[in-house]
């Protein structure tokens, strides 16, 4: 059999001074995770309210299509006009759709102007959107750019309205 030996004279942990350190590590566990939720809370809502800033800049900007000039759908001009807002646009997307419902996107090359600032108008010229059929008409011509490279911005010029024009 093996021996135990108990210790006489050695006192354990007075009941009251255990509940105290439960109580103060508890406290400071509590203050700890108090100052961690309110600097993740702050943090949090500034990052919101920037985005939400911006947001609100790009929601205010207006893109026309001024003009779609084309001698059929496989070749055509679209002019564009930034006509209110505050920030540049960038990033041109074209979506040609004919009246046989045949659909195209192009993007706008580098090589052309690529940016627009408010008040400013550009003209893009596209050729070979073999998509299309050459012997049908433009439905319609939506342009999207994106403002602070992020939200998308369009306009759009449709069949029957006076920036549609055939050459």
């Amino acid at each position: 059999m093996a021996e135990t030996s108990i210790s006489v004279g050695k006192k354990a942990i007075s009941p009251m001074i255990s509940i105290v350190l439960l109580i103060a590590f508890t406290v400071a566990v509590g203050g700890i995770l108090s100052l961690w939720l309110t600097t993740l809370a702050s943090t949090q809502t500034t990052t919101t309210g920037t985005a939400a800033e911006k947001q609100v800049l790009c929601a205010r900007s207006v893109l026309e299509v001024t003009e779609v000039y084309y001698k059929d759908p496989t070749k055509a001009n679209v002019t564009v006009t930034y006509t209110y807002g505050t920030e540049v646009l960038t990033g041109f997307n074209v979506f040609f759709v004919d009246s046989a419902r045949n659909s195209q996107n192009a993007t706008v090359l580098a090589t052309n102007k690529t940016t627009l600032s408010p008040g400013d108008s550009a003209t893009f010229v596209f050729s070979g959107l073999g998509s299309l059929s050459s012997s049908a008409s433009f439905q319609s011509v939506r342009v999207v750019a994106k403002c602070q490279d992020t939200y998308p911005i369009s306009g759009e010029c449709k069949a029957g309205q006076a920036c549609m024009s055939q050459y």
